[in-house]
């Protein structure tokens, strides 16, 4: 059996919906692999990476009222450069990365990406949210927290809605969802380093990259 793929589940907490406009005030990741646990398809957490990053605006009112990120808590956070490149050395060369309604998150990456003049990272992207909308369609709400309520003890988490839209614990939410859409659909031999992106895009389509949304 060949090794399984590593994944990185990530996500963006920014002070407003427009990546032309608005800034990246928290970006996190979970690294993780998957093994067969007593027969069950299961992640295995690796790694994490968090970190709060000073916008160059003030946060939002409304913006902190969905994330509970304050102006206070970013004043002395490092800027948006050494956070991505953190981050990329983080991920590594050889990862897919996952992000639930993956364009938005990937935007204000490739946007940041850009900005500050570093190497756009080839890593692929894929959506969870186009995985659950396929394997899920009975379930009326595809938002990530409402899916792993739904989901259950299908997961490795008890769902703490005080925490969901802070980016790591988004992540780790993530993590137990995506494993879950991959249980409904794939055998382990799909989901080796080699083959898993191909199985993915056999659902999601192609894969996102980083540097489609790089230019203006």
């Amino acid at each position: 059996m060949l090794p399984f793929i590593t994944l990185v589940a990530f996500d963006v907490e920014t002070t407003g919906l427009d990546a032309d406009k608005e800034d990246i005030i928290e970006l996190a990741g979970v690294k993780f692999t998957l093994e067969r646990r007593d027969g069950k398809l299961s992640p295995v957490e690796t790694a994490q990476f968090s970190s709060l990053v000073k916008p160059t605006k003030m946060i939002p009112d409304e913006a902190t009222r969905v994330n509970n990120i304050t102006n206070q808590m970013v004043e002395n956070a490092p800027e948006l450069k050494p956070v991505l490149q953190s981050f990329f050395r983080f991920c590594g060369l050889s990862t897919v990365l996952v992000a639930h309604n993956a364009e938005f998150d990937a935007k204000f990456v490739s946007k940041g990406i850009r900005r500050h003049g570093l190497v756009m990272p080839q890593n692929p992207v894929v959506d969870s949210l186009k995985f659950v909308r396929k394997l899920m369609p009975e379930y009326s709400s595809h938002r990530l927290g409402e899916v792993a309520r739904k989901l259950g003890d299908q997961t490795n988490i008890a769902l703490n809605q005080g925490e969901l839209h802070r980016a790591t614990y988004d992540c780790i939410v993530l993590k137990e969802v995506f494993t879950a859409c991959l249980r409904k659909r794939y055998q382990d031999r799909d989901l080796a380093m080699d083959t898993a992106l191909k199985s993915f895009e056999s659902l999601h389509g192609p894969a996102l990259k980083f540097d489609q949304f790089s230019k203006a």
